[in-house]
């Protein structure tokens, strides 16, 4: 049985107002596809930008406060104490990363590859997409192997780049659902 971690959920005013904007932006980013749907101009695979850029803030939103990341790393450490190879527990680690953040970079490719014809009106979001690949990134591997989470005039980077992703993304979704291309 893995054990509650300590610090689940970001309940400061600050984790709330993030895990809230992750929702609200994605639900503008639906309605910037339901937007794409009506218009015959726009492709199907502009569309699916949209879609897939609200889905994946739903599931950063819910991370953001049950934190299913910190539940991964208990797990992993359990796994490689009982297992007998917590020692060499950094070669788990460094394969983790590296598979997280070969998914992490497809995704913003897959998402650039969708919208290429429509760089210009996507191109907010896909800005957005990056700060939060890298906020994720940083994230991932601030949690045992090197921590890189430097301040930002009293605020972590990493946090800054979270909400200026979640931001460009939502101006974004705004500005295309108010003029489609």
């Amino acid at each position: 049985m893995i054990p509650t971690p300590k610090g689940v959920g970001d309940l400061t005013v600050q984790g709330w107002v993030v895990f809230l904007a992750y929702f609200g932006v994605a639900a503008l980013c639906y309605r910037a596809a339901a937007s794409c749907w009506r218009d015959p101009e726009a492709g199907s695979r502009l569309c699916r930008v949209w879609i897939t850029l609200s889905a994946i803030l739903v599931l950063l939103g819910v991370n953001k406060q049950l934190d299913f990341h910190v539940w991964l790393n208990v797990f992993g450490r359990q796994l490689a104490e009982s297992e007998g190879w917590y020692q060499n527990r950094w070669i788990a680690q460094v394969t983790f990363f590296g598979g997280f953040a070969v998914v992490v970079l497809t995704v913003c490719l897959v998402l650039i590859w969708l919208g290429w014809g429509n760089l210009r009106s996507l191109s907010g979001a896909l800005l957005g997409m990056a700060a939060l690949a890298t906020f994720l990134l940083i994230r991932a591997i601030s949690f045992d192997v090197v921590d890189l989470r430097t301040y930002f005039g009293g605020i972590k980077l990493h946090e800054v780049l979270e909400m200026l992703g979640v931001f460009l993304i939502g101006a974004a979704a705004v500005g295309y659902a108010r003029s489609p291309d």
